[in-house]
């Protein structure tokens, strides 16, 4: 009786990332904090039934911006002139409604504006037939949430001194010297070409140059400086609910340095974030995708879309889908010689089983993440799962051959055990066909053989 009981509550699903690049091990424990927090406001939402996947990802993404150690919200990468400016998109997989916003300053919580501008397209008809905005950049963005009643700093000034943490202006700092050393490196190469070769070395020679980090060369790079404690570019969290209403949203402080007015892959349609309840060809598919990464390159082929269709027509697998996604980036960008850090987390949901007399129920989800960065944060949480599973998953030997490395689970939301044997798991019917990061489900597979070991003695008595 108690387990029928237990079976009864919603059942539901969340995904989250904390970006992908380089995390440091330092920053790891307040990374993991920051997921399970997420995961745990999701759920709070998703267990009060169906509906709510819109308002799962918002809340459980408001998280993830205020944690200052996230690159999005509080702590965000400055702008080339120390300003915060955000990105941040929300979708609904049911309805298709999209709602973003691009370098928007003075908020705390983008995503809060992105999930109100798809609220009102599902709403119905505007008044005077007037057609609802999905995508909205800078001040107007902010004048446009002001008006809707959310509340946000009186100035941007405000805002900017909860937004602007320390270490970020150490790092703004440290970044706009290179900048600064190498523009005048540039320039003196330039007045090298018009005046004579000792007067051109007399002036090289003037010049301080820190050769303690770069390519070895002498040569400083932004990329390098990263690697050192920065995590890269966008937030990330996808939501399913009892009836299979999918919803995903990303949020970003976007790049380090970036130019004032630059929107980012966090913010754009088909890029940063996708849901769908159907397959390209209408039949019924639950899937949703967030990417994160080098921006620029993955914005040009709908990075997320492109994911969830490859996945809708694949016979091999999510994590298949992304990887392919992925190669394919990686290749294009290549060819301009830039950082192909990226990671794509994808969720693909079973149909929810049809039971006579009662609502759609959830059965079963699959998670899949790849990534050709040093590192990617991934967590996810169900409703038959005792808490989050988080994890900094880093780069292996298998990576270092094919540029991608991906880890893939499938979870049993149907299965609930006897308390009596919760007591020893984290997440129940899990199975992993990537031996690379099998350390995240490890203690999972001992759980289920114990368990089967349990019912046996219980059923012998």
């Amino acid at each position: 009786m108690a387990c029928e009981a237990e079976d009864e509550t919603p059942r539901f699903f969340v995904a989250v990332h904390v970006g992908a690049g380089y995390h440091s091990p330092s920053n790891e424990k307040s990374l993991r904090s920051a997921m399970k927090r997420a995961c745990l406001a999701a759920a709070s939402l998703l267990r009060q039934g169906s509906g709510r996947s819109l308002d799962a990802v918002s809340a459980a993404i408001q998280v993830l911006e205020d944690d200052p150690c996230t690159n999005a919200g509080r702590g965000s990468n400055l702008t080339e002139d120390g300003r915060v400016e955000c990105d941040a998109s929300i979708m609904d997989g049911d309805s298709g409604a999209f709602g973003a916003v691009g370098a928007v300053p003075g908020v705390r919580n983008a995503i809060q504006i992105a999930a109100l501008l798809a609220k009102e397209q599902m709403m119905g008809s505007p008044l005077l037939g007037r057609i609802p905005p999905i995508f909205l950049v800078g001040e107007g963005a902010r004048t446009w949430a002001k008006s809707k009643g959310i509340a946000l700093p009186a100035t941007t000034a405000e805002a900017d001194e909860w937004l602007v943490t320390e270490r970020a202006k150490v790092l703004w700092k440290k970044y706009k010297a290179m900048v600064d050393d190498a523009k005048a490196k540039t320039e003196i190469s330039a007045i090298g070409i018009s005046c004579s070769p000792q007067e051109a070395t007399a002036v090289l020679e003037a010049q301080p140059c820190d050769t303690s980090r770069g390519n070895g060369g002498g040569e400083l790079s932004i990329s390098s400086a990263l690697e050192e404690d920065c995590i890269m570019d966008t937030v990330g969290v996808i939501c399913v609910d009892a009836e299979g209403h999918i919803a995903s949203g990303a949020s970003s402080g976007g790049s380090a340095l970036k130019v004032g007015g630059r929107v980012g892959l966090a913010a754009m349609y088909g890029s940063g974030c996708w849901a769908s309840s159907k397959g390209p060809f209408g039949a019924p598919f639950i899937v949703g995708c967030c990417v994160t990464g080098a921006g620029e390159y993955l914005m040009r082929g709908f990075a997320a879309r492109e994911c969830c269709v490859s996945s809708s027509i694949s016979q091999v697998g999510p994590a298949s889908a992304c990887k392919k996604v992925l190669r394919s980036v990686i290749q294009d960008s290549r060819h301009y010689d830039t950082d192909l850090s990226a990671g794509i987390l994808l969720v693909q949901a079973d149909a929810p089983i049809l039971v006579p007399g009662n609502s759609a129920k959830l059965k079963a989800i699959e998670i899949a993440a790849a990534y050709s960065s040093l590192s990617f944060g991934i967590g996810y949480f169900g409703n038959s799962m005792e808490r989050p599973k988080v994890s900094i998953l880093r780069r292996t030997k298998q990576q270092s051959k094919t540029g991608i490395d991906h880890f893939e689970a499938r979870i049993d939301l149907a299965v609930v055990f006897p308390k009596i044997l919760i007591a020893a798991s984290h997440v129940p019917a899990i199975s992993c066909r990537n031996t690379t990061t099998r350390t995240l489900v490890t203690e999972d597979w001992k759980f289920r053989t114990g368990a089967k070991k349990a019912l046996k003695r219980l059923t012998a008595n």
